[in-house]
């Protein structure tokens, strides 16, 4: 190709792989594609003239990933934050940069690499993991995220995590990559093992899929409110009867346990909160089963509360409370500066105290009286379900859980991917411990994901507000359990999340090696 034509041609190939990356993605996207993302990113890396230009490209794909897969981060700014259009498009800006630095670190990598390649693809493939875990992300996600659209193709994190899903997707676009490169034989080789690595991780996946099938020793019946209640409603008791009427529809169903969504629960509870009311604010006021809710809670004596689920019995008694620990940022913790300035110079922020560790329910489906064996559960409050590593301290606790149920409100996002992204990478927690997800969202998508990440029932996202209400909806799933992560730890769960730290210390390897080369290449020089 003609060299003044070469940058541009380069560029382009960077763009693609992030839109291929973005294209793979929830909610419409087609998960194959990102099988081949990385692709023009390696030729265009590999045919770079130096490590900076190298680093450049990929800042480039990482943009395109964050401009066309999160847009939606603009409606968040805008919503949530207030800000204005002017303030919150660059700010979309800096969060797709900073998103985009591992990636550009990664393509920097691969453009210094000047040693053989024969083993090249499986190292870089490794490290490219190691750097995004390695950076600290606003929204944690995975690069592999569209594979969830196929759960046959992320069974492998049962074993080693999102990590070991990773890699061979990043390998099979590097030896396609290399493929490009080459000439001849080599070419035909190099796509052949390529195309296999897709078609290996489904066959194996779709058959560890047809394996659990038969784990299953009792099913239980959960109710999943979604109250589709607006943002910003002052109206208290309407809130209040769009969690009671679906409750009651799903008690009617045949529900034995109800879940309501984070923080939908219209008053702060004062802690300690051990018991139902006894007037109109009642929680069991038109069903009379075990309810899993979201609410504040806050001491009187304490300047901030806590965003906290609450376990209440059939009988109205409080059995457990877990208080979040991951808050995010700027919307439930103001970090660095004082909260109290912070909210008054930008009235959509909030402050809330973290809670002190994992929590465990244990639950007694059906009605007062019932003798159904407890169920226990594992909660996780908004993105805390995004979070390998805390997932794995939940499932860790002593006498293990049964299912995670996660409680959300994904509203200030509105009817736009998030939700569904959301709902993407919650389904990785299920395969890694090999237990169903049980999810109640404010405004959609209400799920249960089963055992082997496969989402088997679901609601719509809607588009909530005051000027044009929805209905509330709710959602009767039969959870299938089979094992508890006490007894059936997965390989993952034991030791294989090392696979993670494994990712990292090649990071540390490529660097070592590159800087060996680089410094053997300096002693070579002759000297003038």
């Amino acid at each position: 190709m003609p060299s003044d034509r070469a940058p541009t041609l380069r560029l382009l190939a960077a763009a693609s792989t992030g839109a291929l990356l973005a294209a793979s993605f929830r909610p419409h996207g087609l998960p194959a594609l990102a099988w081949l993302a990385v692709a023009p990113l390696w030729v265009a890396a590999r045919g770079a003239p130096d490590w900076r230009a190298g680093l450049r490209l990929g800042l480039v794909a990482g943009l395109v990933t964050g401009a066309i897969g999160y847009p939606w981060m603009i409606d968040l700014f805008h919503t949530f934050g207030e800000l204005d259009l002017w303030l919150s498009i660059p700010l979309f800006g800096v969060f797709a940069a900073w998103t985009a630095a591992p990636l550009a670190a990664w393509a920097a990598m691969v453009s210094a690499w000047t040693g053989p390649s024969r083993h090249v693809p499986w190292v870089m493939s490794m490290a490219l993991p190691g750097l995004w875990w390695s950076w600290p992300m606003v929204f944690p996600f995975t690069l592999a995220m569209g594979l969830a659209f196929r759960p046959a193709w992320i069974q492998a994190a049962e074993l080693g995590g999102v990590a070991l899903v990773e890699v061979p997707m990043l390998v099979c676009g590097a030896l396609l990559g290399e493929a490009w490169r080459a000439r001849g034989a080599a070419r035909l080789r190099l796509a052949a093992v390529a195309l296999v690595l897709p078609l290996a991780s489904f066959a194996l996946g779709s058959w560890r899929m047809a394996a659990l099938a038969g784990e299953t020793v009792r099913t239980v019946a959960v109710g999943l409110v979604q109250p589709n209640i607006p943002l910003l409603w002052s109206d208290r008791p309407a809130k209040l009867e769009r969690l009671r009427e679906p409750s009651a529809r799903a008690e009617a169903e045949g529900a034995a346990l109800v879940v309501w969504p984070e923080n939908m629960f219209p008053w702060t509870l004062n802690r300690p909160f051990e018991r139902d009311f006894s007037d109109d604010d009642r929680v069991l006021r038109r069903h009379a089963l075990p309810t899993v809710f979201g609410a504040g809670t806050a001491a009187d004596s304490d300047p901030y509360g806590y965003n906290s689920v609450i376990h209440m019995a059939a009988d109205g008694r409080v059995l457990g409370r877990y208080d979040k620990i991951f808050l995010v940022p700027l919307g439930e913790e103001i970090p660095l500066v004082d909260p109290e300035w912070a909210k008054g110079l930008v009235p959509g922020m909030a402050h809330n105290f973290r809670g002190e560790g994992p929590g465990r329910l244990v639950v007694q489906p059906g009605a007062a009286g019932s003798e159904a064996p407890p169920l226990t559960l594992g909660p996780l409050v908004c993105y805390e379900d995004v979070l390998p590593t805390y997932a794995r301290a939940v499932a860790g606790q002593p006498g293990g859980i049964e299912a995670f149920v996660n409680l959300t409100n994904d509203t200030w996002f509105g009817a736009t991917a998030e939700p569904r992204q959301h709902l993407a990478l919650s389904q990785f927690r299920a395969v890694e411990h090999r237990i169903p997800l049980l999810r109640a969202v404010n405004s959609g998508p209400s799920s249960l994901v089963d055992r082997t990440g496969q989402v088997v029932a679901s609601t719509d996202v809607r588009a909530v507000s005051v000027d044009a209400p929805v209905p509330p909806e709710h959602l009767v799933v039969q959870l299938e359990l089979g094992r508890d992560t006490a007894s059936a730890p997965t390989i993952y769960a034991r030791f294989g999340w090392l696979f993670g730290h494994v990712c990292q210390a090649s990071v540390v390897v490529v660097l070592a090696l590159l800087w060996r080369r680089r410094k053997l290449s300096a002693t070579a020089r002759p000297r003038t």
